[in-house]
């Protein structure tokens, strides 16, 4: 199954915004699917685009090696709760 870059990026947003204290590309390539080589672009086009932000250096639980954890950018996890706040009450 193919999936587009928009595709991709949204679902990396939709597990961020569960996610809420924040996961390494390797956690999130785990849970998604998504190949890190493909995982590691798209992080880059969603810091690029101020979706996502780098929260801090840490151990990653899939590796066991420093790595960089991301998060959805406050503005962001704003605006998807509003997005899922509308789409519950239509």
């Amino acid at each position: 199954m193919k999936h587009n870059a928009a595709t991709q990026r949204e679902r990396i947003r939709q597990y961020l915004y569960r996610c809420q204290f924040g996961a390494t590309r390797n956690v999130i390539a785990r849970d998604t699917g998504l190949m890190v080589q493909t995982l590691c672009r798209r992080l880059r086009e969603l810091e690029d685009l101020k979706h996502i932000t780098r929260v801090r250096r840490c151990i990653c639980p899939v590796t066991a090696t420093l790595n960089i954890e991301y998060r959805l950018s406050g503005n962001h996890r704003a605006a998807m709760a509003r997005k899922l706040a509308k789409g519950e009450a239509a």
